[in-house]
């Protein structure tokens, strides 16, 4: 049966390793969502936001024009969607649309 060893996070005794339940799903989906954002930005996303950023003259989210000040990202038009369209963005734009779809944005 093995001996009982605190939870790292909480302290709690278990005999499932270094963390309980609760917090192994914790630390689980964490290690599995980073799994998803490699493949969402692999080799051929970052060719293409490279490309995207160098000629972007616009925001597509809010529609200003980008200074030379302008931090300008490479945002996936269907958010979190793998082979999405890419679009310039504003970083701040960018951060501010999160997962949410466009139509939900203004």
């Amino acid at each position: 049966m093995g001996f009982q060893r605190p939870c790292l996070e909480c302290g709690q005794l278990t005999r499932l390793g270094s963390r309980c339940e609760k917090h192994q799903a914790i630390v689980d989906a964490k290690v599995n969502a980073r799994k998803a954002q490699r493949t969402l930005y692999d080799a051929d996303h970052k060719k293409q936001a490279k490309i995207i950023k160098e000629f972007a003259t616009h925001c597509w989210l809010c529609g200003e024009a980008f200074t030379d000040r302008s931090e300008i990202q490479a945002d996936h038009v269907i958010a979190g969607v793998k082979g999405s369209v890419l679009m310039p963005a504003h970083a701040r734009c960018n951060a501010a649309r999160g997962n949410k779809p466009f139509e939900h944005m203004y």
